[in-house]
């Protein structure tokens, strides 16, 4: 056991998996992450397309390599903290707790990005005016109004999207302006203002006379295909909606669909385009740990630099 000890707590450990963290961490951003995995076959010859996603390359900051190699620092440096707690006890005079406090601050900084790294949820919403969703706990989010300005060279200055929150249970209505900086928060999930720009729209109605729009970059499925709608194509005799057909990730045909045209039992009814508010929602739950470790960081900062002035006023 005390061998197992001093391996956990040896400062030539901490430094070892320091450089495995920075290295691995360097490595994956030469990776696009996320991307579908058939994305990374066309990218990558087979060798190194198994190695990247065996690794998990392709998520490394929620990978278990990445987990693993961080859980082995945490571990290294609650081993030395609580061996340097038990020696500041032991001694009568001149105890100093300022780097106890850095080290328990990086202790929770660590688990908070462990457990930001396991829990973290991101989606990336466009929506333009009129347009609702159901957020956390079957809360509805309602678009009210979307306000764009703009410096003189035409650069944007400030955007602001008012919604409406609608609770389940409740007739009780609350209107908040999410603007950049002033992000929405409820129920855990914080929602912001991350973009805006203008989207195009193509409307269908089914067999049930049913209408749904569908907005560029989104699809739809007819059999094991998924048309993905990708502009409107501007022409001499007037607009057409472009569709790209794929079969897995592979790329099969395009078409261009003019209004009455179908696609299945869905037919195109018309097309155009709109202004959308682009937000970002996410929930961590990693989010109060990390905070907690960068306040125990700084007073165990503070604190150090304290008794080191008072060691030279001595």
């Amino acid at each position: 056991m005390s061998s197992l000890f001093r391996f956990f707590k040896s400062v030539r450990l901490a430094i070892v998996l320091i450089l495995i963290v920075t290295v691995l961490s360097v490595l994956a951003t030469l990776v696009p992450q996320g991307l579908d995995p058939g994305m990374y076959r066309d990218m990558y010859p087979p060798p190194l397309y198994h190695v990247i996603t065996v690794l998990d390359f392709n998520h490394f900051f929620s990978s278990l390599l990445f987990r693993a190699a961080v859980g082995l620092f945490a571990v290294n440096l609650g081993v030395c903290m609580v061996d340097r707690v038990v020696r500041q006890v032991k001694k009568k005079s001149g105890r100093r707790w300022g780097p106890d406090l850095v080290h328990l601050g990086l202790l929770v900084l660590i688990t908070g990005g462990l457990v930001t790294s396991v829990t973290r949820q991101e989606g990336y919403l466009r929506m333009g005016e009129g347009d609702e969703l159901q957020v956390a706990a079957g809360t509805t989010l309602r678009l009210v109004s979307f306000r764009t300005v703009l410096y003189d060279d035409g650069r944007p200055r400030s955007w602001t999207s008012t919604v409406e929150i609608r609770r389940p249970g409740s007739d009780q209505v609350v209107t908040f302006p999410i603007r950049v900086n002033h992000p929405l928060r409820m129920d855990g999930v914080n929602i912001y203002q991350a973009s805006w720009g203008r989207q195009d729209l193509a409307v269908f109605r089914d067999g049930k006379g049913d209408q749904a729009a569908l907005a560029d970059g989104e699809s739809l499925r007819d059999g094991d295909s998924s048309w993905r709608f990708d502009h409107i194509v501007q022409g001499g005799d007037g607009q057409r909606a472009l569709f790209e057909q794929y079969q897995g990730s592979r790329l099969v045909s395009t078409r261009e669909l003019d209004a009455g045209d179908s696609i299945g039992d869905l037919t195109l009814l018309r097309m155009g385009n709109r202004e959308f508010s682009g937000l970002r929602a996410t929930k961590d739950a990693g989010y109060l740990p990390v905070v907690a470790g960068l306040v125990l960081l700084a007073a165990g900062l503070a604190l150090t630099f304290i008794q080191k002035r008072r060691d030279r006023a001595d």
